[in-house]
């Protein structure tokens, strides 16, 4: 895969929370490749310190625009879970201000439109956005069939599909990648909290709200929306979401092979078998066979 950039020229990482972004910087380290991360404003984490890196405001876009230039940087990738701000219209500065209507509008959408919003945004000012499959391959995501000692039985093949079937209807309202389905009954739809406190909803769930499908049941199905740009906000599986779904009293999940993120895959295995649950990489031609 040709290098981004060139070998000297450093890729702009918006770096969110999560695996994703330390995974990807630490792939281009590995290369002796450059990387600069674009921090805003809650999304610090230690590690990125020992990078070159900057904190930036979502306000600021004139200074974040010259000093990717100052820098050389010619691609952007956007990586990991972010907040949406709260624009502080006192703090703009002139290049923001001439967008100002746009992005304020963006923050009104769903996450894919705002996302592409930004990206357009963004490749305006004459940078190429890049997805982190661009730096890491088909080595980020999910592999075909299970992961661990653990695969899912007709039932639950039954539930990913119903799960797999909410997130593609709802796909043209922008909501979500996720969906958790027990005993074909749908429990949940991954929304504005993301998949982490979706699954804290379900564990949380009062006793007579899962009389119909008791733990240990039910599937986290995890896929891009129909449509969905790959570069950005690409759905995500790691040990994180496989601790969250055996707490959840869930059997396990299923991510689409090669659509969906997996993030330290050793530990999400160890997870899974610890935790009894399975961990399933399906194709679409798979899935629909089990509906």
């Amino acid at each position: 895969m040709p290098e981004p950039g060139g070998p000297a020229t450093p890729i702009a990482i918006v770096a969110g929370r999560g695996g994703l972004p330390r995974r990807i910087t630490e792939a281009r380290e590995a290369l002796g490749l450059p990387v600069y991360l674009v921090i805003f404003p809650e999304c610090f984490e230690d590690w990125m310190a020992g990078y070159p890196h900057g904190r930036h405001e979502f306000e600021r876009l004139g200074r974040l625009f010259g000093e990717l230039r100052q820098r050389h940087v010619t691609h952007v990738l956007f990586a990991g879970a972010m907040n949406r701000p709260r624009i502080r219209l006192w703090r703009l500065d002139l290049k923001t201000i001439t967008v100002a209507v746009k992005a304020i509008g963006l923050l009104r959408k769903g996450d894919d439109a705002m996302l592409r919003g930004y990206a357009e945004m963004i490749e305006a000012e004459g940078f190429r956005m890049l997805g982190p499959q661009d730096v890491l391959g088909e080595d980020m995501t999910m592999p075909p069939g299970t992961l661990g000692r653990h695969g899912p039985d007709a039932a639950s093949k039954s539930d990913a599909a119903r799960a797999a079937a909410i997130v593609t209807a709802l796909g043209p309202h922008d909501v979500g990648q996720g969906a958790v389905v027990a005993n074909g009954l749908c429990l949940a739809v991954e929304a504005i909290e993301g998949t982490d406190l979706m699954l804290e909803r379900v564990g949380a769930l009062p006793v007579e709200r899962r009389a119909a499908a008791p733990p240990p049941s039910g599937v986290l199905f995890k896929g891009p929306k129909p449509g969905q740009d790959p570069r950005l906000d690409m759905p995500t599986i790691g040990p994180d979401t496989v601790r969250g779904a055996a707490t959840a009293g869930l059997r396990g999940i299923v991510g689409i092979a090669g659509e969906t993120v997996l993030l330290e895959a050793d530990e999400a295995r160890t997870a899974a078998d610890a935790a009894g649950v399975f961990v399933y990489g399906a194709s679409r031609s798979e899935i629909s066979r089990w509906s």
